[in-house]
This record gives C-alpha cells, sequence and structure tokens, in this order.
C-alpha cells in the first residue's frame, strides 16, 4: 500500500502561524524517511495552499472552509488512486476538508466513521462554546449541527451522521458541550474509561462494523504535557506513546482507515519544541507501521 502525505501548514487561515509550522518541522525531522523505514510506501508530500486571491475578507471560517477545499482536492486524488493518507495539519479546523475529500472520492453517501482522538471533545457550536475558539468546533460541523459556510466552503456535501462518530480520550469537556453529546448518537471514550478494554473494543468494534471507511484524527495534546511540552492546549495526565499508538492502532485494525490527520503540533518554544516533534515522530512511526489502508469499493465516485 502507498501512503500520500498531505501537508495543511496552518493555524486556520494563517500559513506557517504557530501550529503552522508542524507540519514541516516534521517533514524537516525526516518523516518521509522515518516512515519509509518501517517498511510504509510513503510519497512525498503535497502541500496544500489557500490562495491569496480566494480569501475573503469575512468570517475566518469561510476562508478554513476554502483551504479546506483544497485539503479535499489532495485527500480524493490520494484515495481515487487507491492510497492511504496520511494528514499532517496544524490545527483541528482542517478535518473538515479531509472529510470533504473522503467524500469527494468515495460519495456523499459513503459510509464514513470518524475516530477523534483528542484530550478535548471538540464538539462545541458557537452557542454552547465559552471560547469561541473554531478549533474547539470540527466535530460539531462536521456532524452538520453548526456552521453552514464552514462546511460550504469546504465542499462537505453531507453531515456525517452522530452514530458515526467515537471520540476518544477526552478528559476536558465543557458542561454545554457534554449535554450536547448526550442528545446525539455520538460515543464517548472518556480519559478514565480507556483502561475498561472491553468497552473499548466493544465500540471501536461497533463503529467499524457500521461504516466502509475510517477516518482518525488525532490532537497531539492526547499526550501527557511532559511528551508535547510546547503544546497550545495542554492538559494533564495525558497518554504515553504507546497508549496513543494503540488507539490509532485500534482502528487500523479494522482494515477500515482510509485517513489519518495529526494536528497540534507547536514545534516553537526552543527544547520543549524540539521534544514535541520527537514525540510526534515516535508516535506516527509506532501507530502506522501495520497499516495497510481501505481500498476503494465497487461502486465509490
Amino acid at each position: 500500500m502507498r501512503v500520500q502525505l498531505v501537508t495543511v501548514p496552518y493555524r486556520y487561515d494563517e500559513r506557517n502561524d504557530g501550529l503552522g509550522r508542524g507540519p514541516q518541522a516534521l517533514v524537516n525531522a525526516g518523516i518521509v524517511a522515518k516512515l519509509r523505514a518501517t517498511g510504509l510506501d510513503v510519497a512525498e508530500p503535497v502541500d496544500v495552499t489557500l490562495p491569496d486571491e480566494e480569501r475573503v475578507s469575512g468570517p475566518v471560517a469561510v476562508n478554513i472552509g476554502k483551504l479546506g477545499s483544497y485539503t479535499a482536492a489532495a485527500v480524493a486524488e490520494a484515495r481515487e488512486a487507491g492510497n492511504g493518507v496520511l494528514i499532517l495539519a496544524g490545527d483541528d479546523t482542517a478535518s473538515v476538508g479531509i472529510i470533504a475529500g473522503l467524500q469527494k472520492a468515495h460519495g456523499a453517501g459513503a459510509r464514513i466513521g470518524i475516530v477523534w482522538v483528542d484530550a478535548h471533545a471538540d464538539f462545541n457550536t458557537p452557542e454552547t462554546s465559552y471560547s469561541g475558539i473554531l478549533a474547539g468546533m470540527p466535530v460539531a460541523i462536521l456532524a452538520g449541527l453548526a456552521g453552514p459556510l464552514w462546511r460550504g466552503s469546504a465542499g462537505l456535501e453531507a453531515p456525517v451522521p452522530t452514530d458515526r462518530l467515537l471520540i476518544v480520550g477526552p478528559r476536558e469537556m465543557d458542561e454545554k458541550e457534554q449535554t450536547l453529546l448526550r442528545s446525539t448518537d455520538a460515543k464517548v471514550i472518556t480519559h478514565a474509561e480507556l483502561g475498561d478494554t472491553e468497552t473499548v473494543d466493544r465500540l471501536f468494534t461497533s463503529l467499524a462494523e457500521r461504516v466502509d471507511y475510517l477516518a482518525v484524527h488525532v490532537d497531539l495534546d492526547i499526550l501527557d504535557p511532559a511528551l508535547v511540552p510546547s503544546a497550545s492546549t495542554p492538559s494533564s495526565n495525558g497518554l504515553n506513546i504507546a497508549q496513543a499508538a494503540g488507539l490509532i492502532e485500534r482502528a487500523i485494525t479494522s482494515g477500515k482507515v482510509a485517513s489519518v490527520s495529526i494536528a497540534g503540533l507547536n514545534p516553537g518554544a526552543g527544547n520543549r519544541g524540539t521534544r514535541s516533534v520527537e514525540s510526534t515522530l515516535a508516535l506516527i512511526r509506532q501507530a502506522l507501521a501495520t497499516w495497510t489502508a481501505a481500498a476503494p469499493t465497487q461502486g465509490d465516485a
């Protein structure tokens, strides 16, 4: 299997700003060679860019969506060639474009499930969010609960039904966010529940049995801050690399993972950034060593 590497070096709609420098830091650190050393056939990176002439002066979410449309094009091209897609993104907002790309490749009606591995559920809407931070909303946006301009600009043709959402490892959730989650069919495995292997296996298996493709998204704040000390959204008592890699591998064993995306790397802050880059490389290498991506099925677009 070939893996197409796609880089989305943006924080929101700003290129190479803060977290937006994470993807290039991983490329500079030799991620392609390191993954090839594990046996993966990794293609050289495709870099996603939002042309200046397409920017609008209005809502940032529209520009994020426009950027997402270019991410979608890169993801779709890789999937149509039968490749798995590894996306290195600045922040979690890139996920809307990733799912739009999977829909573009496999059809709006394709049964696509999402495994969201994150210290936060990212299931807020403008009405429930205390902070208004857009990076705390992508899963709710994908579910169609908010953000029509964002979704439309990205080319997301259909919301993801909430029974195809599995949020794994959150250890910080707002009260309103939890209330909204309980009103849907989304499943949540909290950080405290990760030790219950029977529940974890049941929920992963249940999701995989109901979809044709899985998109795995990982926010690096799932790791303990000691491993990613430059993290912009640190959350104490996180996972170690083996634990986080095990969650990604658990999805991969289904044989249905079409894309894996990694976001939230801040490569700055001197030695702290260097440590974060090293941890991210270790996580990706360990998690993806056995990846054989889901192949397009007959009837895919």
